[in-house]
């Protein structure tokens, strides 16, 4: 465990075993370990070269552990250091990559990914994303069945943003084969047109993914677009599509519903008056047995429902529409 500071097994091994005494010789140690006195002298001399043993002033052969914060956090907060240092010159590099690709032909723009390559090579793009993943859906699906795409559970739990826009047939289709109570649930923005032209997905808007299906070719393909004029226009097609999207919210029964200017569900509706009456959060939850992310969601959704942009806005609304 503690070859990450610079320790071998044999010196973390023998200063495993004197934490867990008062003070000990070498023999002692090098009877407990069962090695050999000289390898158990040679450990215990490398340990007391890096602060992590000491001996006891009453008795030099005796040796004494060093608390382990103080024997090897200064190591790990210098080792820290070289990795942030590190990571800064890997953004630089990656910086400097994007900028160089506008500079080359449309091959370091583009990369083409054929057949079953292209469901986990868009399962490690969603891993490795930081912010967020915008999604269009369109029947058939992606090489990536919606029942595979744990992925997008993992990033939600990790917090990034996942913002989905569907075709309004899926609303239709027998067992929620896209599984969108679930992802609804778990905090997936999705919104509902009446058709989608194209699939696609954007991972931290620096690269997407587009199927290519030519009418000669029975084995699928996709293209990878990097950062360009045409990731670009990507970008603004999806914003554009996602502002005409109907928002879907989650309805009790395990099913999602579409938002509209009808008033909301009576849970909601209970939601609203809580927050009218000043409640914060965390006491919306503890009045209604939901969790704090629950809440958000539920008040997010309202929001978005409303067509509104803060809180007091959305209260204001309410009213109007006589909700409340």
């Amino acid at each position: 465990m503690l070859e990450a500071v610079g320790l071998r097994p044999p010196e973390w091994r023998t200063y495993h075993v004197l934490m867990r005494m008062p003070t000990s010789t070498a023999d002692e140690l090098a009877e407990r370990l069962g090695l050999g006195i000289d390898e158990v002298a040679a450990a215990l001399t490398v340990l007391q070269r890096r602060g992590a043993v000491t001996r006891t002033p009453d008795d030099p052969h005796r040796f004494r552990a060093v608390p382990p914060d103080l024997a090897f956090g200064p190591e790990l907060r210098r080792r820290q250091r070289d990795l942030a240092v590190v990571e800064e010159a890997v953004d630089r590099l990656s910086a400097e990559y994007r900028n160089q690709l506008a500079l080359r032909g449309t091959g370091d723009l583009i990369e083409v990914v054929f057949g079953e390559a292209i469901g986990p090579r868009i399962a490690e793009l969603e891993r490795k994303a930081q912010q967020e993943v915008c999604a269009i859906v369109k029947t058939p699906t992606f090489a990536l069945e919606a029942s595979e795409n744990v992925a997008e559970l993992e990033g939600l739990r990790a917090g990034v943003t996942f913002r989905t826009i569907y075709p309004r047939e899926v609303l239709t289709m027998p067992g929620d084969p896209f599984r969108l109570s679930e992802s609804v649930e778990m905090g997936e923005r999705a919104r509902v047109i009446d058709e989608t032209p194209l699939k696609m997905i954007m991972v931290d808007r620096s690269v997407a993914v587009v199927p290519v299906l030519p009418a000669d070719s029975t084995e699928p393909s996709a293209l990878l677009v990097y950062p360009s004029g045409l990731l670009d226009a990507l970008v603004a097609l999806f914003e554009a599509m996602w502002g005409n999207a109907t928002p879907l919210l989650a309805a009790p029964g395990e099913t999602v519903r579409e938002a509209n200017d009808n008033a909301p569900s009576p849970q909601d509706l209970h939601l609203l008056s809580l927050l009218l009456a000043g409640l914060t959060d965390q006491a919306i939850a503890a009045q209604l047995g939901l969790s704090m992310r629950t809440v958000q969601r539920r008040v997010h959704d309202l929001i978005e429902l409303a067509g509104v942009r803060t809180r007091l806005q959305l209260i204001w609304r309410a009213a109007h529409r006589n909700w409340l």
